[in-house]
């Protein structure tokens, strides 16, 4: 799983590239990562009326239906997120706990997926969200 696998990642990177390589790939991620929170900087103070992020940034520059689609697409990696975030839960949980593997799964397996997009639903589970604002969508951090 992606959510996983982001931790093995450099130790797989490093073995295949060696050191260099491993901090040319980080060194241009970083700058890529620095890039894009210096566009929504620069969003931000040229447009402060502004203040529902991509979305809006979106429909403002180019229309009604790519500030739409850039809110689903921000919907949808958030959920995919979560989903990730769970599976690593998951495997972390069934690496403690060896005997309960079965239950839980592994990250490759189809009880970690069950449970990992299962419990964020879960009312009891879920944290109660009071605000919307910052969010393109309300669905996305509805409880």
């Amino acid at each position: 799983m992606v959510g996983a696998g982001v931790f093995q990642l450099p130790a797989r990177f490093a073995t295949q590239t060696g050191v260099y390589g491993a901090l040319i790939a980080w060194t241009i991620a970083g700058l890529g990562m620095l890039t894009l929170a210096f566009v929504f900087q620069t969003l931000a103070i040229r447009k402060p009326q502004l203040d529902n992020g991509v979305y809006v940034y979106a429909r403002t520059g180019f229309g009604v239906y790519p500030g739409f689609l850039s809110a689903i697409g921000f919907w949808a990696s958030a959920c995919a997120g979560n989903a990730f975030y769970w599976v690593l839960i998951m495997t972390t949980l069934s690496q403690l706990f060896p005997s309960a593997a079965g239950i839980l799964g592994t990250s490759d397996t189809w009880p970690a997926f069950i449970v990992s997009s299962s419990l964020p639903r879960c009312p009891s589970c879920a944290p109660r969200c009071t605000s919307t604002r910052s969010s393109p969508l309300p669905i996305a951090t509805a409880c």
